[in-house]
């Protein structure tokens, strides 16, 4: 059985180092009420106040929380501990497409952009 808990958005961090723009923006138009409450993004509890997300999926609806300002999402608390590929990279993160993004889609990911910057990630 699986605990879940109600997180803020600002005690959780990514793990992986490439973020592909055009599934981003997929995730931001198409959001779900139900993801904010229904324990799917997954995270493993450091145990320091701060929550690893642990796998793509769950990257990828925090990364679109963070864009529609959500301040919190039920998590669901898993006791594998995911590769932190972004601390290995030196929180490095690469933005992967984008081209064809219209400009509410660009302006979004430039406020994620900004969002995660404040926060120590870095992007090439």
């Amino acid at each position: 059985m699986f605990r879940e808990k109600d997180v803020s958005t600002r005690l959780i961090r990514p793990t992986i180092t490439e973020i592909h723009v055009d599934k981003l923006a997929l995730f931001v138009e198409r959001w779900n009420h139900d993801w904010e409450i229904d324990g799917s993004v997954q995270i493993f509890d450091e145990g320091i106040a701060q929550y690893m997300l642990t796998d793509v999926e769950s990257h990828y609806k925090y990364f679109a929380a963070l864009i529609l300002s959500k301040p919190s999402l039920r998590c669901r608390i898993v006791k594998e501990e995911p590769r932190d590929e972004l601390e290995e990279q030196e929180n490095r993160i690469v933005l992967l497409g984008g081209e064809k993004l219209d400009n509410k889609s660009h302006g979004s990911i430039e406020f994620l952009k900004n969002i995660l910057h404040k926060r120590g990630y870095r992007f090439e």
